[in-house]
């Protein structure tokens, strides 16, 4: 596995490449070790490890995806911000404090997959027996799945954080840190956006199950706490980005009202060029976009929550299929 964070940031062409490569390799490995024989009906456990081996699979190369592009983006938008604050020097600095960062995440996301693994194999009893292959198969490769999945978690909100505290700081002037602010808003949302497409993939879990009521309110319950993790950091950037707007233009109108007392009392071309300043900065921030969904945006968020629905009536209708008596 190659990890190489905040490189390659033109370099669009293999950002999928080892992801799918992982994710066909646990495919193969699951078929050949017969996790992936066609479960006879009824077969509860077998459905369970069929449903299993794809589902994470598909998971651990899709979070790993999910992690590239995370960077790719993060990279991008740090040059941006550094442009604009005329730092584009140390771009090297933050990026090999990010990529610090990100190894201790890799400790981390490593230890909890462990760890999960283990609570798992002891609740399942499954280190007291002899196991068939492909039920050792299925919880080796629980490490990996879990393994992106917190890995990308940890990702998802510390790159972000990273950049509000760490460059931000830095811009030159008022209308430089609104337009900064809006790009950490876009790159959050594009992160955002993308990473629900996980949920739409849960429903391979289910394939050929009953799904009791319990199932439906966990399902329900997880999908609204993640998508409240990834969208949460958006929503604060939001609210930040036009109350320090709002507090701009009030503290630039106190002194404007200022710059024109001066200048009726003293009514020097100083004074009138202060005023003159005051307003051209005024009008500046005022005209500064603090939009933030375009219809891109919006068509992607519609095809992201329309993916979940149209997922589980795609697993109903292979279901309906399978169960077809002309199939």
């Amino acid at each position: 596995m190659k990890f190489n964070p905040y490189t390659n940031v033109q370099y669009n062409a293999g950002i999928a490449l080892y992801p799918l490569l992982t994710m066909l390799f646990l495919l193969a490995l699951h078929y050949y070790s017969g996790a992936l024989d066609w479960p006879a009906e009824g077969d509860v456990r077998a459905q369970r490890d069929f449903n299993s081996a794809i589902g994470m699979s598909i998971l651990t190369g899709y979070f790993w995806i999910a992690l590239r592009v995370l960077h790719q983006n993060v990279a991008s938008s740090l040059i941006s911000l550094l442009v604009k604050t005329n730092q584009l020097s140390r771009f090297s600095v933050h990026r090999t404090r990010l990529s610090n960062e990100f190894k201790h995440h890799l400790f981390n996301a490593a230890v909890i997959a462990i760890l999960l693994t283990v609570i798992y194999c002891v609740l399942e009893e499954l280190l007291t027996v002899t196991q068939e292959l492909h039920v050792f198969i299925l919880t080796a490769a629980a490490v990996p799945f879990w393994f992106f999945t917190w890995l990308f978690l940890f990702q998802i909100t510390s790159n972000t954080r990273y950049i509000i505290n760490n460059v931000l700081p830095d811009t030159n002037s008022t209308k430089d840190y609104l337009a900064s602010l809006m790009v950490l808003i876009k790159l959050g949302l594009t992160n955002a956006i993308f990473s629900m497409g996980a949920i739409a993939l849960i429903p391979i879990f289910w394939f050929r199950k009953d799904v009791p009521s319990i199932d439906i309110f966990i399902l329900a319950l997880f999908s609204g706490s993640f998508a409240l993790y990834l969208f949460w950091p958006v929503v604060k950037l939001i609210a930040k980005v036009r109350s320090e707007k709002a507090r701009v233009l009030t503290t630039l109108d106190e002194k404007i009202n200022k710059a024109i007392s001066a200048y009726r009392h003293k009514n020097t071309d100083t004074e009138y060029e202060s005023v003159e300043l005051l307003e051209n900065e005024k009008e500046s921030i005022a005209t500064l976009s603090t939009r933030v969904m375009d219809v891109r945006d919006w068509s992607r968020i519609f095809s992201c929550l329309s993916a979940i629905p149209f997922s589980w009536s795609l697993i109903m209708l292979l279901e309906w299929l399978v169960a077809s008596p002309f199939s």
